[in-house]
């Protein structure tokens, strides 16, 4: 039974560990966008910048609660006209429908968690 419930716990953990795991980092995200894009080494440099630039004005911001996820999305939404900016217009149409399937799944996720 001590085996069991042991088992239970360690397979609980792991599948935790393995959850949180789900995060990109930038380096992931860029390499998921180049693939994706077809972008050049120099569109890839250049989105690197975007998102690290934008990761560090989040951790930057002095706001708290729903004022911090106003600044956080306002800020992603300037990475992602920066991110337009720089792509071509097949690139492009390419990259508002990944966002919009991924906007799609939070909302999925969202209204299942109600």
């Amino acid at each position: 039974m001590k085996n069991l419930i042991l088992s239970i716990i360690i397979a609980l953990a792991f599948i935790a560990g393995a959850n949180a795991q789900h995060r990109f980092s930038i380096q992931d995200r860029v390499a998921q966008l180049k693939d994706s894009l077809a972008l050049t080494d120099t569109q890839s440099v250049a989105i690197d910048s975007i998102l690290t630039n934008a990761m560090e004005k989040g951790r930057n911001m002095d706001v708290t609660g729903s004022e911090r996820r106003e600044a956080m999305m306002q800020i992603m939404k300037d990475a992602n006209k920066d991110i337009e900016k720089i792509l071509t217009d097949d690139q492009r149409v390419k990259y508002e429908r990944m966002l919009a399937e991924r906007r799609s799944q939070m909302q999925n996720r969202y209204n299942r968690g109600r």
